[in-house]
């Protein structure tokens, strides 16, 4: 289980976990280099190649636990972290299910909703600073910081209305809101749904259809075209989805899928 941007397993995966692992399942969940418990210089500095490489890690060491059966390995991920889920399995043929919930499957349109409620002066700051933190990593040079979400009006990557309450509602008090303001620039680069139209493994998706940070209407146009694909619509804030009474449903309707269309992965 991987989480989304610049958040860690601390920020609500654990209790998320819980209700699979009750359920009998093995639950690995990780946190990205550079992010939380784990290692990494610089800190904070979201690299979709490196956080897949971190999701290729983390399967490989799945797999190589006793106690897993290693064609039974299933990716989940919230947000940014279930566009990587999709494309750990992509590139992973031996993955057997795909868990997303409220998934960044398209940068441009999730970019797109996040420059819109920037005003025009924190525009130019935020594309200042990501210049200067792109620049800067080429010749080894400290990163430039910006914070993750922001009140709407203040400088952020992230000042939807919900965007601040719901990281506040999910990330323990020591959590740290900035990141590299690379991100800013290279962000609608990534399109992990792109792969969903020749996918064929079982895969789940939770979109949301009042989702301010991911827009669920790309998302839908492009789920639509798998034909392995389930969807299981939500109407929460994005953040919301992980904490209850979503979190729940989120479990149970995930049990549901692995039971009918899944792996099992329950030890036998």
């Amino acid at each position: 289980m991987g989480h989304g941007l610049g958040l860690t397993r601390h920020c609500g995966l654990r209790e998320l976990a819980l209700g699979f692992a009750g359920a009998g399942y093995r639950v690995l969940l990780f946190d990205y280099r550079g992010f939380g418990d784990s290692g990494g210089e610089p800190r904070q500095v979201i690299s979709f190649r490196k956080q897949l490489a971190d999701w290729a890690a983390a399967i490989d060491y799945a797999r190589s636990r006793p106690e897993v059966d290693s064609s039974r390995i299933i990716t989940w991920g919230f947000s940014l972290g279930a566009g990587h889920a999709l494309t750990a399995a992509v590139r992973d043929p031996r993955v057997a299910a795909v868990v997303t919930v409220v998934p960044m499957f398209d940068g441009l349109s999730s970019t797109l909703a996040a420059v819109k409620r920037w005003n025009p002066w924190n525009f130019l700051r935020t594309v200042a600073r990501g210049t200067k933190d792109l620049i800067g990593s080429w010749f080894g040079r400290s990163t430039t910081s910006v914070p993750l979400t922001a009140a709407p009006g203040e400088l952020g990557l992230l000042t939807s209305a919900d965007a601040h309450p719901g990281y506040r509602a999910l990330v323990p008090s020591d959590f740290n809101f900035d990141t590299a303001a690379r991100i800013a620039l290279l962000f609608w680069t990534y399109a992990p749904g792109l792969h969903l139209r020749r996918f064929s493994r079982p895969i789940l998706v939770f979109p949301s259809s009042v989702d301010q940070i991911n827009p669920p209407g790309p998302t839908l146009r492009r789920v639509r075209r798998c034909k392995s694909a389930t969807i299981v619509e939500l109407h929460c804030d994005h953040m919301q989805a992980a904490l209850e009474p979503n979190r729940s449903r989120l479990v149970h309707a995930t049990l549901d899928f692995l039971n009918e269309r899944g792996p099992s992965a329950q030890l036998q």
